[in-house]
């Protein structure tokens, strides 16, 4: 059966791997982002003289005579970053294949592991579906579930997907060379399902008015390789790497962002309910890495996050300053 595979990072490279060695296929081609080519899913293609493409708009009448004269019989994608609209999509007489680290039809869109993480869920999916003019709705060939236990952060779970994302879609393609594929219809599990939309700058900060097991998913959700959850003090930027929750913490009306307290584990911190220790935290540079991570030594009394109050207060006598030294200068 003759692939054309469309991809991008680790789980991409694993599969491919595993494709390329597997004598039922041959890979006509690789296509890989146009912006960030994946050097090794080249090299992996450049072994076994695998053509390589990277066009910047795959669905351009270009780009679709190029891939059209590989003659695949199936479309494989995987992370890769362009959307495969109806033309291209008629081109395999198989069809084409994706592979989604979300529980489909939950968690369509992007960011599906960091989101699972927020919300609280018990276990995150992977799913193999044909691909339609949707977005992650097309009919699901094979899905499975892996647990999400309590200490599971974004690294943990990456790491699982990785090699679960690469074995589930290989098993989808092997159903596909055997015709033993299933369709299995999204609505039939939900009628609705859920969208998430992809996550963007401003996103990753704090918002202390929040319920404790809240602040401590939304750690967990964005350790590195996310971008930490952050949150000012003496009007820095900080990464909050680790958080635990306090048994037996009692709620109560207080200050949330507020430093109630420490000890030699970390800073305790009120949040919207109760308050919650954080245990480690990195300096944000201006470049937005991040320094060494530390235990937090912020002092009782101060306040985490942005006074918007404050802020916004320095900003209209910065716009009054600006307003009075234009004045003279105005002519009617």
């Amino acid at each position: 059966m003759r692939i054309g595979y469309f991809g991008d990072g680790v789980w991409a490279q694993r599969a491919f791997a595993r494709l390329i060695d597997d004598p039922r296929y041959t890979i006509a081609f690789v296509a890989v982002r146009s912006s960030r080519p994946d050097a090794t899913l080249m090299a992996l293609a450049e072994t076994k003289n695998i053509p390589v493409l990277r066009p910047a708009a795959v669905n351009a009448p270009e780009s679709l005579a190029e891939i059209a004269t590989f003659a695949a019989e199936l479309h494989v994608s995987m992370s890769y970053d362009q959307i495969l609209r109806e033309q291209i999509l008629a081109l395999p007489p198989r069809g084409t294949l994706n592979c989604h680290a979300g529980a489909l039809p939950f968690y369509r869109g992007r960011n599906p592991l960091t989101w699972a993480l927020i919300n609280g869920e018990t276990e995150f999916g992977i799913t193999v579906h044909w691909v339609d003019l949707g977005i992650d709705t097309g009919d699901i060939v094979r899905q499975i579930k892996v647990p999400i236990s309590a200490t599971d952060t974004y690294a943990t779970l990456l790491k699982t997907a990785e090699t679960l994302c690469a074995d589930t879609l290989v098993d989808a393609i092997s159903d596909v060379y055997h015709g033993t594929d299933k369709r299995i219809v999204q609505s039939t599990i939900d009628p609705v399902g859920l969208y998430c939309c992809r996550r963007r700058e401003g996103d990753e900060e704090i918002d202390w008015s929040s319920g404790s097991a809240a602040l401590e998913r939304f750690v967990r959700a964005l350790v590195p390789p996310g971008p930490g959850a952050r949150t000012m003090w003496k009007d820095k930027s900080c990464a909050v790497l680790a958080a635990e929750l306090i048994p037996g913490a009692r709620s109560y009306i207080g200050a949330p962002g507020e430093v109630i307290g420490r000890d030699s584990a970390g800073i305790l911190v009120k949040t919207g309910d109760t308050f919650i220790r954080i245990t480690r935290w990195a300096a944000v540079g201006t470049d937005g890495a991040l320094g060494a991570a530390l235990v937090p030594d912020a002092t009782r009394g101060s306040r985490l996050g942005r006074n918007l109050r404050a802020e916004l207060t320095k900003a209209e006598a910065k716009l009054a300053a600006l307003e009075a030294k234009l004045e003279p200068g105005r002519r009617d």
